[in-house]
């Protein structure tokens, strides 16, 4: 249960950040992104970079053994596309949007650090009952993929969200995604 509410707390404050920020941004700052790029797109490639990067390649501390977890991917379909929280070992967490935006960081945030790091750490629990990833499929509206990247590879489960928040699923534990 506490390791549902630590991930509600990290993708709630990083997407209540994100809506304050955007609703502040200028014309100007648009051009900042890459220009001509659909927001799907940008999304994609950042979701991407997660599934496919290293821990090497983000400057992570190595993990004490190859398969331990040093990030956790969740992929959400909700009403209008996929949202997407990432935690990494570092304590550094994303919320990407399908739709475009996200916020990108939160390692400076106290309760985002520690409950990005706490659910690295709660997602060795579930590496046994996950299955190799050979694919990365966006879920479907109202389901929940979980991705627990490691430095042997990347395994996955999946689930509903109605199964996520009536805590039928052990998964729960894990992730617990809010209404849509």
């Amino acid at each position: 249960m506490k390791v549902a509410i630590a991930i509600i707390v990290v993708f709630v404050i990083a997407l209540a950040w994100f809506v304050a920020k955007r609703r502040v941004q200028t014309s100007d700052s648009k051009s900042v992104t890459k220009e001509h790029q659909p927001p799907k797109d940008i999304y994609l490639g950042l979701r991407s970079q997660m599934l496919q990067g290293s821990r090497a390649k983000f400057g992570l501390a190595p993990t004490a053994k190859p398969y331990d977890a040093w990030g956790v991917l969740m992929d959400w379909g909700i009403t209008n596309g996929t949202a997407t929280a990432v935690a990494m070992s570092d304590g550094s967490a994303s919320v990407y949007l399908s739709s475009g935006g996200g916020y990108l960081g939160g390692i400076v945030q106290e309760p985002i650090r520690k409950a990005a790091q706490h659910a690295v750490d709660a997602a060795r629990e579930f590496q046994s009952k996950m299955s190799p990833a050979a694919s990365y499929p966006l879920p479907d509206k109202r389901h929940v993929t979980f991705y627990v990247l490691t430095d042997s590879g990347v395994v996955t489960a999946s689930t509903t969200q109605q199964m996520l928040s009536t805590h039928q699923d052990p998964l729960s534990k894990l992730g617990s995604p809010c209404r849509t």
